[in-house]
Formats: C-alpha cells, structure tokens, sequence
C-alpha cells in the first residue's frame, strides 16, 4: 500500500508555482532597474548639455547664463518623458572659477517593483562646464578706403566684440593690431583689456595704405599671440584671430639700403587697391620709415627708385649703378630692396642697377604680389602655431580667395560683409562662435 508522505505527485507544480512568482519579481526589478538607468542616463545628458548652454554664455551681455541653463535642461528633459512622474527639476550654479553647475532631478516611475515594496525612485544628476581661457587678437584694417561709415560701423561692431568677453577678461586676453600704411599693435595681448581696447577703437582713423602683411606678423611676433606649437595639445590656450580688411595688399614692410644707410621701411604703390591685372598700378612714390619701435612710420621719404645695391655715390663702398660711360660716370643714389634677395618674393639679380623707365615698369605688380605672399605666408605661420584664423571681407574690393582660402583657417572661418551695416551681426556671431568652441 502507498502511504501519502511517499506521494509526491503536485510537488513539481507547487515549487514551480513558487518559483515563477519569485522569477517574475526579478524579472520585473530588471525591467524598472533598466528603465531607471535608462532615465537617469538621459537626465545625465540634459544636466551635461545645460552646463555647457550656461558656459558657453557665461559672459554675453544678453542673456542669464543661469537661465538659459535651466531653461536648456527643462527643453531637453520634458515633462513625463520616459514614463517619468511629473516635471523634473534643474537648478543652476555660477561657481566662482566660472564653471557653471546643473543639477537635475526628476521621479523615475515604477510598474513592477512596487510588489517589493519600491513605489518610485528619485534619479538626480550633476554636470558641470567650464568656459576654457581664451587668447584673441584683433587685426582690424584702418586704410583710407575705410573712411566715413565705413570706420564708424567698424568701430561698433569691433566695441561689441569685446564687450562679449567683459566678464571674462581677468582671464582671458585679447589684443588689438590697427594697420594702414603702418602698423600699430594698439594693445599687446593681455587681460583687463575692455576699457583700453574701446578706447583705442574710437580713436582709429581711416588713412594710408593696406599693409596687411605687417600687421600679421605682428600678431604673433612679441606683444601679439605666443608660440605655444611645443607645447602638448592639452597644454595649450585656445587661440585665435579676427582679421578685417576692406581691401587687398598694396604695401609691406621690409628692409631698404640708401646712400649706404639701412632702413627698416614700408612700400607702398600709388592708389588704393591692387586690382587682378595689377598693370594699373602707378610707379611707387614713397617709401616711409621709421627706426623706433612706435610701429608708426615717419613722413619722411626714402625714394625707391632707381634700384640696385643701395651704396653711397661718395662714400666706400661706392655704387656700382652709374649713368655714362668711360670717364663721364655719374653715380646715381638708388635703393636696395633686401628683399629682392629672398628666394620666395626676389628677382634674379637683386642689386641689379634699374634706371629707365622700362627696366622699373615691373615694380607696380612686384609691390601688390609680394604684399599678398608675404600676406598669405606670415598667416600660415600662425596657423602652423595651432592659431584659428577668422577673416572678415567688407565690399566690393575685396579678394575673396585671399581672405578665404589664404588667410582663414579655411573656408567655414570666412565672412563676408555687402555693407559696412552688417559688420556687427558678423563680430558677434564670431563671438559667439569662439565661446562655443571654448566649452569643454
């Protein structure tokens, strides 16, 4: 006879009964574990990307950072998303390194976990962004083809670029290069830069040549932007530069030999602009020099022409260019263009006598293509120095090749302007543009 403690018929359904409701909590606690990673990865994302909306606008004029902040994090984090309970909750901090804190807040529903006795769970989360220091020069073009609107829009819209960076300035540093015929570096590189820097802005007045060359060289030489290409990726202080000009190159500076004196001088053609053929470029009348360091050149002159080894016509040594012939030699004063001799920009014979009118018919385009490549050559030496090149092209009488393809960074860094109105919409959209890529 079988007694019933040996009877184990429906043991295997009881224990699989058991079993299954057991299963099912973990199978639930998985589902709302999941969905609560799921939420709190996503708050992570609306904490993260709030931060640096604030960062990135922690010192534009316009706006509360903070709010925009918050604002940001309730746009990417809406009411009931992801199933959650109600509105979540982002508060906003200013700390005082000029990173800017978000926190979010939000309650992830439950569906199964509440047989365990979980009804909801709070998620929260940090993020954090800290506007980086930022190098800026400002390399703004003051020629006489700027003169009326076109100086007084420039001035505005220069003036409201800076303002951007206002609160940031014990920080940051900004510089101020103005260029003409001569070259200016109106504020070296450096912090607590506003109130100067406005103030060498109003004072800019519109004459002279366009001697962009210069003025780039000077953006990375001693008072302008430091080299930091040794330095480690991570080491290194964002850089940039703003150049604007409303025309092309129609002077450089370099070194000239007169009368067996050296003068580090500025050539410049007659008239304004260097159009495509060049060919209606008058004769160079002027050389201006200076022997300071002020980065002003003087009104004195030093005639250019005619050209070759720059000697005296008395002294020791004694020019070797000369008019006449046998015994009737008469010395001619001329000038030696040392860079004539440089293998990127010279001529074949650098101290070659040049006297008549047809041997110099070559210096009008000589001048504006050795203007342009030393120009386009001293912009990719900052470049090779990790500088990012913004170009601002106002008018008609611009090169747009030049500014875009050779002196910007590259393309996407070019703008240009139709008329002198639409300077400050362009500055401030730069502006804003650096302070994005600024937000780490």
């Amino acid at each position: 006879m079988e007694t019933t403690f040996n009877n184990q018929k429906g043991a295997v359904l009881v224990i699989f009964t058991l079993l299954l409701v057991v299963l099912l909590g973990f199978a639930g606690l998985a589902i709302d574990v999941g969905s609560w990673y799921g939420v709190k990865a996503e708050l992570s994302k609306s904490v993260d990307a709030a931060a640096m909306a604030g960062a990135k606008n922690i010192s534009n004029p316009y706006v509360d950072p903070l709010v925009l902040a918050r604002e940001f994090g309730r746009e990417n984090f809406p009411a009931g998303y992801l199933g959650t309970k109600g509105t979540a909750t982002f508060n906003a901090y200013a700390d005082p390194d000029h990173r800017i804190r978000v926190t979010g807040s939000v309650i992830a529903s439950a569906y199964l976990a509440p047989l365990f006795g979980v009804n909801q769970v709070v998620s929260t989360n940090t993020g954090t962004a800290k506007k980086n220091n930022v190098e800026i020069m400002l390399v703004l073009d003051r020629s006489g083809s700027m003169d009326g609107n076109k100086i007084r829009d420039l001035k505005t819209a220069a003036k409201s670029f800076i303002a951007f960076f206002k609160d940031t300035q014990d920080d940051d540093k900004v510089g101020l290069i103005s260029f003409a015929t001569g070259v200016k570096v109106d504020f070296s590189l450096g912090n607590n830069f506003v109130t100067p820097i406005t103030t060498a802005i109003n004072s800019m007045a519109a004459t002279g040549a366009t001697n962009a060359e210069d003025a780039l060289a000077q953006a990375g030489g001693p008072q302008g932007l430091p080299d930091q290409s040794g330095l480690p990726g991570d080491q290194r202080v964002q850089q940039f530069l703003i150049f604007f000009s409303d025309g092309m190159p129609t002077a450089f500076r370099g070194m000239f030999r007169r009368e067996g004196k050296d003068y580090d001088a500025v050539v410049m053609g007659i008239g304004n602009n260097c159009d495509s053929v060049y060919s209606s470029m008058g004769y160079p009348t002027t050389i201006s020099y200076s022997n300071d360091s002020s980065n002003y050149y003087s009104t004195s002159t030093l005639v250019p022409t005619p050209t070759g080894d720059g000697n005296s016509t008395t002294g020791t040594p004694r020019t070797a260019c000369s008019s006449g012939s046998g015994r009737n030699i008469t010395y001619t004063a001329n000038t030696r263009w040392y860079v004539f001799s440089d293998s990127k920009y010279g001529i074949a014979n650098p101290t070659q006598c040049l006297t008549t009118t047809s041997q110099l018919a070559f210096l009008p385009a000589y001048i504006c293509t050795t203007a342009r490549q030393m120009a386009e050559a001293h912009a990719q030496e900052l470049k090779n120095k990790y500088v990012k090149i913004y170009t601002i092209g106002l008018g008609n009488d611009i090169d747009e090749d030049f500014l875009s393809q050779q002196i910007a960074t590259d393309s996407t860094y070019y703008s240009h302007a139709p008329t002198s109105s639409d300077l400050e919409g362009i500055f401030n959209k730069i502006a804003k543009d650096i302070k994005l890529r600024l937000v780490q």
